[in-house]
Protein backbone atom coordinates (compact mmCIF):
# COMPACT_ATOMS: atom_id res chain seq x y z
CA UNK A 1 0.00 0.00 0.00
CA UNK A 2 2.58 2.52 1.04
CA UNK A 3 4.51 1.82 -2.31
CA UNK A 4 1.44 2.42 -4.60
CA UNK A 5 0.75 5.57 -2.71
CA UNK A 6 4.10 6.76 -3.43
CA UNK A 7 3.50 6.29 -7.17
CA UNK A 8 0.80 7.79 -6.91
CA UNK A 9 2.36 10.72 -4.79
CA UNK A 10 5.07 10.84 -7.55
CA UNK A 11 2.52 10.87 -10.72
CA UNK A 12 0.54 13.50 -9.59
CA UNK A 13 3.64 15.73 -8.66
CA UNK A 14 4.63 14.91 -12.46
CA UNK A 15 1.39 16.29 -13.82
CA UNK A 16 1.46 19.11 -11.47
CA UNK A 17 4.91 20.31 -12.63
CA UNK A 18 3.86 19.71 -16.06
CA UNK A 19 1.17 21.88 -15.57
CA UNK A 20 3.09 24.41 -13.48
CA UNK A 21 6.25 24.67 -16.20
CA UNK A 22 2.68 25.84 -18.68
CA UNK A 23 1.24 28.37 -16.10
CA UNK A 24 4.68 29.18 -14.69
CA UNK A 25 3.15 29.03 -10.70
CA UNK A 26 5.19 26.71 -8.47
CA UNK A 27 3.74 23.67 -7.13
CA UNK A 28 3.76 21.52 -3.99
CA UNK A 29 3.58 17.61 -2.76
CA UNK A 30 0.06 16.26 -2.46
CA UNK A 31 -1.80 14.95 0.47
CA UNK A 32 -2.71 10.93 0.50
CA UNK A 33 -4.14 8.94 2.71
CA UNK A 34 -2.85 5.00 4.57
CA UNK A 35 -5.52 2.88 5.95
CA UNK A 36 -5.67 0.39 8.55
CA UNK A 37 -8.91 -0.89 10.76
CA UNK A 38 -7.43 -1.81 14.35
CA UNK A 39 -4.42 -2.75 14.69
CA UNK A 40 -4.21 -5.65 12.09
CA UNK A 41 -7.60 -4.70 10.19
CA UNK A 42 -7.93 -2.79 6.63
CA UNK A 43 -10.65 -1.22 5.00
CA UNK A 44 -12.83 -3.02 2.04
CA UNK A 45 -10.68 -3.00 -0.90
CA UNK A 46 -13.44 -3.35 -3.53
CA UNK A 47 -13.83 -0.75 -6.65
CA UNK A 48 -16.51 1.78 -5.28
CA UNK A 49 -15.55 2.17 -1.36
CA UNK A 50 -15.61 4.93 0.18
CA UNK A 51 -14.64 7.19 3.46
CA UNK A 52 -14.68 10.53 4.11
CA UNK A 53 -12.76 13.54 4.92
CA UNK A 54 -12.73 16.31 6.42
CA UNK A 55 -9.46 18.18 7.29
CA UNK A 56 -8.39 21.98 8.07
CA UNK A 57 -5.28 23.76 8.66
CA UNK A 58 -3.97 27.02 10.82
CA UNK A 59 -1.60 29.07 9.68
CA UNK A 60 -1.21 31.65 13.04
CA UNK A 61 -4.78 32.92 13.44
CA UNK A 62 -6.40 31.67 10.15
CA UNK A 63 -8.15 28.60 10.17
CA UNK A 64 -8.46 27.02 6.68
CA UNK A 65 -10.70 24.21 4.72
CA UNK A 66 -8.09 21.85 3.62
CA UNK A 67 -10.55 20.03 0.57
CA UNK A 68 -11.87 23.39 -0.97
CA UNK A 69 -12.63 21.80 -4.44
CA UNK A 70 -15.72 19.89 -2.42
CA UNK A 71 -18.68 22.03 -2.26
CA UNK A 72 -18.86 20.43 1.50
CA UNK A 73 -15.13 20.58 2.34
CA UNK A 74 -15.39 16.68 2.84
CA UNK A 75 -13.37 14.87 0.19
CA UNK A 76 -14.48 11.24 -0.71
CA UNK A 77 -11.53 9.27 -0.61
CA UNK A 78 -12.54 5.53 -3.15
CA UNK A 79 -10.82 2.43 -3.45
CA UNK A 80 -9.47 2.18 -6.79
CA UNK A 81 -9.27 -1.41 -7.72
CA UNK A 82 -6.48 -0.13 -11.12
CA UNK A 83 -4.62 1.29 -8.79
CA UNK A 84 -4.91 -0.85 -5.73
CA UNK A 85 -5.06 2.29 -3.28
CA UNK A 86 -7.63 4.63 -1.74
CA UNK A 87 -7.58 8.39 -3.67
CA UNK A 88 -9.87 11.26 -4.48
CA UNK A 89 -10.47 13.35 -7.46
CA UNK A 90 -9.87 17.14 -6.22
CA UNK A 91 -6.62 16.21 -4.86
CA UNK A 92 -5.23 18.82 -2.35
CA UNK A 93 -1.87 20.44 -1.44
CA UNK A 94 -0.08 20.27 1.51
CA UNK A 95 0.50 24.30 2.81
CA UNK A 96 2.05 26.09 5.52
CA UNK A 97 0.73 25.49 9.12
CA UNK A 98 -0.61 22.59 10.86
CA UNK A 99 -3.24 19.93 9.41
CA UNK A 100 -5.95 17.84 11.17
CA UNK A 101 -7.97 15.26 9.80
CA UNK A 102 -11.15 13.38 10.44
CA UNK A 103 -12.50 10.63 8.98
CA UNK A 104 -14.98 8.28 9.06
CA UNK A 105 -16.49 5.03 6.81
CA UNK A 106 -18.62 4.18 5.04
CA UNK A 107 -19.09 7.28 2.68
CA UNK A 108 -22.47 6.29 2.20
CA UNK A 109 -24.93 2.94 3.20
CA UNK A 110 -28.55 2.29 2.57
CA UNK A 111 -28.57 1.81 -0.97
CA UNK A 112 -25.72 4.43 -1.45
CA UNK A 113 -27.12 7.22 0.53
CA UNK A 114 -24.76 9.53 2.63
CA UNK A 115 -23.83 9.39 6.30
CA UNK A 116 -24.96 13.05 7.82
CA UNK A 117 -22.44 15.12 8.51
CA UNK A 118 -24.05 18.15 10.62
CA UNK A 119 -22.46 21.20 9.65
CA UNK A 120 -21.94 23.00 13.58
CA UNK A 121 -19.87 25.53 12.47
CA UNK A 122 -17.47 25.50 15.40
CA UNK A 123 -17.62 21.38 14.19
CA UNK A 124 -18.98 18.75 12.54
CA UNK A 125 -21.58 16.04 13.87
CA UNK A 126 -21.82 12.64 12.63
CA UNK A 127 -25.20 10.99 12.88
CA UNK A 128 -25.55 7.37 11.85
CA UNK A 129 -28.95 5.39 11.78
CA UNK A 130 -29.43 1.80 12.52
CA UNK A 131 -30.10 -0.36 9.28
CA UNK A 132 -32.78 -2.62 10.00
CA UNK A 133 -32.22 -5.21 7.07
CA UNK A 134 -29.09 -7.14 7.46
CA UNK A 135 -27.85 -6.68 4.23
CA UNK A 136 -27.70 -3.32 4.56
CA UNK A 137 -25.73 -3.41 7.62
CA UNK A 138 -21.91 -1.69 7.63
CA UNK A 139 -19.23 -1.37 9.85
CA UNK A 140 -19.63 2.53 10.74
CA UNK A 141 -15.61 3.39 12.07
CA UNK A 142 -14.07 7.37 12.60
CA UNK A 143 -10.56 7.62 12.58
CA UNK A 144 -8.46 11.22 13.49
CA UNK A 145 -4.91 12.65 13.44
CA UNK A 146 -4.22 16.21 14.67
CA UNK A 147 -1.77 18.54 14.57
CA UNK A 148 0.64 16.98 11.32
CA UNK A 149 2.61 19.49 9.57
CA UNK A 150 3.45 19.09 5.51
CA UNK A 151 5.08 15.79 4.97
CA UNK A 152 6.22 13.50 2.03
CA UNK A 153 4.61 10.40 3.95
CA UNK A 154 0.97 9.71 3.82
CA UNK A 155 -1.24 10.64 6.14
CA UNK A 156 -2.14 7.29 8.13
CA UNK A 157 -5.91 6.79 9.44
CA UNK A 158 -6.48 3.73 12.28
CA UNK A 159 -10.27 3.64 12.08
CA UNK A 160 -12.00 2.05 15.07
CA UNK A 161 -15.41 0.55 15.10
CA UNK A 162 -18.30 2.65 16.75
CA UNK A 163 -20.59 -0.44 15.96
CA UNK A 164 -20.67 -4.07 17.21
CA UNK A 165 -20.66 -6.99 15.38
CA UNK A 166 -22.77 -10.05 15.80
CA UNK A 167 -22.56 -13.86 14.30
CA UNK A 168 -24.77 -16.77 14.64
CA UNK A 169 -23.49 -20.51 14.88
CA UNK A 170 -25.28 -24.17 15.03
CA UNK A 171 -23.10 -26.89 16.25
CA UNK A 172 -23.50 -30.85 15.87
CA UNK A 173 -21.44 -31.08 18.97
CA UNK A 174 -22.88 -35.33 18.55
CA UNK A 175 -19.76 -37.00 18.69
CA UNK A 176 -19.73 -40.85 16.44
CA UNK A 177 -20.21 -41.31 12.73
CA UNK A 178 -23.64 -42.46 13.06
CA UNK A 179 -26.33 -41.06 10.63
CA UNK A 180 -28.37 -40.96 13.27
CA UNK A 181 -26.61 -37.74 15.29
CA UNK A 182 -26.97 -35.90 11.85
CA UNK A 183 -30.34 -33.45 12.02
CA UNK A 184 -31.43 -30.80 9.30
CA UNK A 185 -31.61 -27.49 9.16
CA UNK A 186 -34.95 -26.22 7.85
CA UNK A 187 -34.92 -22.35 8.47
CA UNK A 188 -33.95 -20.13 10.82
CA UNK A 189 -34.91 -16.57 12.28
CA UNK A 190 -33.23 -13.75 14.74
CA UNK A 191 -35.11 -10.91 16.59
CA UNK A 192 -33.53 -8.23 18.18
CA UNK A 193 -35.40 -5.22 19.98
CA UNK A 194 -34.69 -2.17 21.90
CA UNK A 195 -32.03 -1.18 19.35
CA UNK A 196 -30.73 2.31 19.13
CA UNK A 197 -32.49 3.94 16.18
CA UNK A 198 -29.47 6.34 15.91
CA UNK A 199 -26.05 7.46 17.01
CA UNK A 200 -24.44 11.11 16.96
CA UNK A 201 -20.72 11.96 17.97
CA UNK A 202 -18.10 14.25 16.89
CA UNK A 203 -16.12 14.06 14.06
CA UNK A 204 -13.24 12.97 15.37
CA UNK A 205 -15.58 9.88 16.96
CA UNK A 206 -15.84 11.01 20.73
CA UNK A 207 -18.97 12.48 22.77
CA UNK A 208 -20.84 9.37 21.11
CA UNK A 209 -24.68 9.81 21.69
CA UNK A 210 -27.12 6.92 21.49
CA UNK A 211 -30.77 7.66 20.75
CA UNK A 212 -33.71 7.09 23.06
CA UNK A 213 -35.98 5.45 20.30
CA UNK A 214 -35.68 1.96 19.68
CA UNK A 215 -36.48 -0.43 16.87
CA UNK A 216 -36.68 -3.86 16.49
CA UNK A 217 -35.12 -6.16 14.09
CA UNK A 218 -36.45 -9.59 12.30
CA UNK A 219 -33.93 -11.35 10.10
CA UNK A 220 -33.92 -14.38 8.26
CA UNK A 221 -30.73 -16.30 8.81
CA UNK A 222 -30.99 -19.65 6.73
CA UNK A 223 -32.19 -18.33 2.81
CA UNK A 224 -31.94 -21.41 0.89
CA UNK A 225 -34.86 -22.68 -0.54
CA UNK A 226 -33.29 -26.48 0.48
CA UNK A 227 -32.81 -28.31 3.23
CA UNK A 228 -29.34 -28.54 4.99
CA UNK A 229 -28.05 -32.26 6.40
CA UNK A 230 -25.72 -30.73 9.60
CA UNK A 231 -23.39 -33.49 10.25
CA UNK A 232 -22.13 -34.81 13.39
CA UNK A 233 -19.14 -32.64 14.76
CA UNK A 234 -20.06 -29.70 12.22
CA UNK A 235 -21.01 -26.38 12.10
CA UNK A 236 -23.08 -23.68 9.76
CA UNK A 237 -22.10 -20.31 10.37
CA UNK A 238 -25.25 -18.69 9.03
CA UNK A 239 -24.09 -15.37 8.83
CA UNK A 240 -20.86 -16.42 7.31
CA UNK A 241 -22.59 -17.92 4.53
CA UNK A 242 -25.30 -14.84 4.10
CA UNK A 243 -22.13 -12.86 3.43
CA UNK A 244 -22.47 -10.78 6.34
CA UNK A 245 -22.61 -9.89 10.48
CA UNK A 246 -25.08 -7.67 12.32
CA UNK A 247 -24.09 -4.50 13.10
CA UNK A 248 -25.74 -3.02 15.98
CA UNK A 249 -24.99 0.29 17.77
CA UNK A 250 -24.13 -0.83 21.51
CA UNK A 251 -26.50 -0.25 24.31
CA UNK A 252 -26.62 -2.90 27.53
CA UNK A 253 -30.59 -2.91 26.73
CA UNK A 254 -30.12 -4.46 23.74
CA UNK A 255 -31.74 -7.77 23.84
CA UNK A 256 -31.90 -11.15 21.10
CA UNK A 257 -33.39 -14.38 20.53
CA UNK A 258 -33.89 -17.00 17.85
CA UNK A 259 -35.76 -20.36 16.53
CA UNK A 260 -34.39 -22.68 14.63
CA UNK A 261 -36.41 -25.05 12.70
CA UNK A 262 -34.39 -28.21 12.05
CA UNK A 263 -35.90 -31.55 11.07
CA UNK A 264 -34.71 -34.63 13.89
CA UNK A 265 -32.68 -38.00 13.56
CA UNK A 266 -36.54 -39.38 13.04
CA UNK A 267 -37.45 -37.00 9.95
CA UNK A 268 -39.73 -34.90 12.75
CA UNK A 269 -40.12 -31.43 12.19
CA UNK A 270 -39.39 -29.43 15.57
CA UNK A 271 -38.84 -25.68 16.52
CA UNK A 272 -35.81 -24.52 19.27
CA UNK A 273 -36.22 -21.45 20.56
CA UNK A 274 -33.53 -19.40 22.59
CA UNK A 275 -34.03 -18.88 25.33
CA UNK A 276 -35.75 -21.56 26.08
CA UNK A 277 -37.12 -20.63 29.60
CA UNK A 278 -37.77 -16.92 29.15
CA UNK A 279 -38.78 -14.33 26.00
CA UNK A 280 -35.55 -13.00 25.92
CA UNK A 281 -31.54 -13.01 26.14
CA UNK A 282 -29.03 -10.25 26.85
CA UNK A 283 -25.97 -9.20 26.11
CA UNK A 284 -25.63 -7.29 29.20
CA UNK A 285 -22.90 -4.77 30.55
CA UNK A 286 -20.55 -6.43 28.28
CA UNK A 287 -21.52 -4.86 24.84
CA UNK A 288 -19.21 -2.30 23.64
CA UNK A 289 -18.32 -0.75 20.22
CA UNK A 290 -15.75 -2.35 18.60
CA UNK A 291 -16.84 -5.86 20.23
CA UNK A 292 -17.22 -9.12 18.20
CA UNK A 293 -19.98 -11.74 19.30
CA UNK A 294 -20.98 -14.93 18.39
CA UNK A 295 -24.34 -16.62 19.46
CA UNK A 296 -23.54 -20.62 19.29
CA UNK A 297 -26.27 -23.28 19.77
CA UNK A 298 -24.77 -26.22 20.02
CA UNK A 299 -26.37 -29.93 19.20
CA UNK A 300 -25.79 -32.19 22.25
CA UNK A 301 -28.13 -34.67 23.74
CA UNK A 302 -28.36 -35.71 27.50
CA UNK A 303 -29.68 -32.27 28.43
CA UNK A 304 -32.50 -30.81 29.36
CA UNK A 305 -32.97 -29.08 26.15
CA UNK A 306 -32.37 -30.35 22.39
CA UNK A 307 -29.64 -27.81 22.10
CA UNK A 308 -27.50 -25.80 24.65
CA UNK A 309 -26.08 -22.11 23.67
CA UNK A 310 -24.52 -19.35 25.02
CA UNK A 311 -22.86 -16.20 23.54
CA UNK A 312 -18.97 -16.38 22.38
CA UNK A 313 -16.50 -13.19 22.61
CA UNK A 314 -14.41 -13.11 19.39
CA UNK A 315 -15.07 -16.39 18.11
CA UNK A 316 -13.03 -18.16 15.70
CA UNK A 317 -14.11 -20.50 13.26
CA UNK A 318 -10.97 -22.63 13.68
CA UNK A 319 -12.07 -23.47 17.52
CA UNK A 320 -13.24 -26.97 17.85
CA UNK A 321 -17.05 -27.88 18.87
CA UNK A 322 -16.82 -28.06 22.61
CA UNK A 323 -20.04 -30.32 24.13
CA UNK A 324 -20.16 -28.48 27.14
CA UNK A 325 -21.78 -25.46 26.46
CA UNK A 326 -22.87 -24.43 30.25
Amino acid sequence: MKKILYLLLVAALFMGCNRDKKKEEPTGPYIFFETQVGETGTLPQQEGEAFGVFGYYSVGESLNNVFTGYDDKIAKVSWRSEDRAYAYDKLAKWSEGTYSFYAYYPYAYRNQERLTVVDDVRSKTLKFSQPSELEEMVNFMTASVESVVRSAEPVRFQFEPKLFKVDVVVANGEEGESSSKDFTILDAVIYFTEVPQSLECDIDGTDVKVSVETMDIEADLYLSSTEYLLESGKKYNFTKEIGNSFRLIPDKNIKYSLSIEYMDEYGEPNIYTYPEDKEWASFGSTVKAGGEYTIVINRSKGTLYPFTSELVVDWEDEVDIDNDFN
